[in-house]
Formats: C-alpha cells, sequence, structure tokens
C-alpha cells in the first residue's frame, strides 16, 4: 500500500512546471530555426569541395545583400536562442528539483531543464495520481528492455496500442508485464537469481511505427548522460568508466544489426564493437541519472 502521505500532496502544486515545459519548446523552436538557417548560410557560402570531392557550395560573399540579410538573420536568431536559454535557466532555478540539477556536476541547468520538462515529475504518475516507479521512468524514457523475440528485421512492435505518452504519466507502466518488457537489467545481461533468462534487447525506433516511450524524453537523457562523462568530476563518469569495464569482454547473446555490417547482424557470440560498448555504458548513466531524479523527487513528495 502507498503510504498516505506520498498521495497527500505534490511538491509541483505551487511551481512553474508548466512553464518550464513551454520554455524548453520556444527553446527547441528557436534552436532548430537557427541550426537549419545556419546550414543555408554555410551553403551559400561555401567555396570548397566536400570530402569526397565534389563542389556543392554556392560561393557567394557577404557582399551580396541577400546573403548578408541572411546572415543577419542568423545572427538574430542566436541572440534569440541565448534570451531563451537564460530564461529557461531561471526556471529551473524556481522549480523544486532546481537544487539538484545546480548541485550535480555535469547535469547543467539547460539540458536538465529540458530533461525535467520531457518528463514531468520523475515521481509521480499524473495521468494514473499515483507514484511510478523507477523502472516506469525508465520505461517511458525508452530504457526498458524487449524479450529479443519482439525485435525483428520487421517494425517494432508497440504494445497497448502505442503511441507517445505525456511527461509524469510513465510510458509503459500499465503495459509493462502484460507486453513481456524485462523490468530490470541490461540487454543480453537479464537474470533472475542465478538463473539466466531469455536475453532482453533494447527497443528501437522503426519507420511507420510509433514508439511507445518518449523519444524527446530519450534524447534529453542521453544529452545530459553525454555532458556528465566530460567531467570527471561527476559521480556519472564513474559510472560510465565502470560500464565500459562491465562489456569489454561481452558477446552478443542475439543477433545485433548494431555491429553487423548492412542486412549482416553480428552472429550470437561475437563481441561487442566499441560503439555498441559505448552505448551500452551510456544507456547505464541515463538510468543512473533518472533514478537519482525520480529519488530526488520521491523525497520531495514524502517532505512535502
Amino acid at each position: 500500500m502507498v503510504p498516505a502521505l506520498v498521495l497527500a500532496s505534490t511538491p509541483w502544486t505551487d511551481s512553474n512546471a508548466p512553464l518550464l515545459a513551454l520554455l524548453a519548446d520556444a527553446l527547441d523552436d528557436i534552436e532548430r530555426t537557427r541550426i537549419a538557417n545556419e546550414n543555408r548560410l554555410r551553403q551559400l557560402t561555401r567555396d570548397e569541395p566536400d570530402s569526397d570531392g565534389e563542389e556543392r557550395g554556392f560561393g557567394l560573399t557577404l557582399d551580396q545583400p541577400q546573403v548578408a540579410a541572411l546572415a543577419d538573420i542568423v545572427d538574430a536568431l542566436g541572440k534569440m536562442e541565448h534570451a531563451s536559454t537564460l530564461n529557461l535557466q531561471r526556471a529551473v532555478r524556481k522549480h523544486p528539483l532546481g537544487p539538484w540539477v545546480k548541485a550535480t556536476v555535469g547535469v547543467g541547468e539547460k539540458q536538465g531543464a529540458r530533461l525535467i520538462a520531457a518528463i514531468g515529475d520523475p515521481y509521480w504518475n499524473t495521468l494514473h495520481d499515483r507514484p511510478r516507479l523507477v523502472s516506469e521512468l525508465w520505461a517511458y524514457c525508452g530504457l526498458h528492455v524487449l524479450p529479443a523475440a519482439h525485435v525483428h528485421d520487421g517494425p517494432l512492435r508497440t504494445f497497448g496500442g502505442g503511441g507517445q505518452t505525456h511527461p509524469g504519466h510513465g510510458g509503459l507502466d500499465s503495459h509493462l508485464s502484460s507486453a513481456g518488457v524485462i523490468k530490470q537489467g541490461d540487454p543480453g545481461h537479464s537474470r533472475i537469481g542465478s538463473h539466466a533468462k531469455p536475453a532482453g534487447v533494447a527497443p528501437t525506433r522503426a519507420r511507420g511505427q510509433r514508439a511507445n516511450w518518449s523519444t524527446t524524453a530519450k534524447t534529453r537523457a542521453y544529452l545530459v548522460a553525454e555532458s556528465c562523462i566530460k567531467q570527471a568530476r561527476s559521480p556519472y563518469r564513474a559510472v560510465y568508466d565502470a560500464g565500459r569495464a562491465k562489456y569489454a569482454d561481452a558477446l552478443h547473446q542475439t543477433a545485433c544489426r548494431r555491429c553487423g555490417p548492412s542486412g549482416k547482424p553480428a552472429a550470437v557470440g561475437t563481441p561487442l564493437s566499441a560503439g555498441h560498448q559505448h552505448a551500452r555504458a551510456m544507456r547505464l548513466v541515463m538510468k543512473e541519472i533518472l533514478k537519482d531524479l525520480w529519488l530526488e523527487s520521491k523525497r520531495l513528495h514524502e517532505t512535502a
């Protein structure tokens, strides 16, 4: 039974959590527009051949009025993006999880705010108005594990109707057991006690299929993890290093499209590629970051 204290109130009631999500979306929009126009400007002014020897740039200069005008637009978008970033950072400082973001080396206010905006309250399932398990939070971010039989060369099988869910709804929470999702462990390393379970695999997106997890939340968690492993003082750098050591001699438990050439998955029993080892270690870091956010949110709920 869930303690009454946990159900009594939520620390988000008087916070600016909805504002945080809107500000994160605004920054995303401006950033995408700035990058797109920056690429256009680069293409217009590029006068060197690409790595394959082909010349695809137009070789124009800023002396031409239209090119100069586009350069001014790119500069203005950069300033707008900076202002939007500051706005988001100010908002996360007022959020209940703001102190955790500030105190955790490597997370950063900008990426930390975007992650919180993507997942909502890490501890609370707003759809069912109840706490959610940390495994549900992982599933919402696409960090669950599926039985190998459910992932194949065709479209990824989705469960319970699929479709994106909303922050705080818990992602696959209502389908974790019925869908055959392996709640704990890592791909290819799932165990119950001393007995091995059938190898599990991480879910992947398939063209034409709606993922039943939040790709935005997964991307934001990855970017935070990427920032953390670049800093030796971050507590998550040690998690990454331990993960690389753990998977240094790992072998494929199932055929792996990641490590094989196109159309020829790496065979069972072959070593993981360096890139696959990195991906698995990053997965451990992402899960640890999300777990710590979940624990901090849980603490806030229980002391509210």
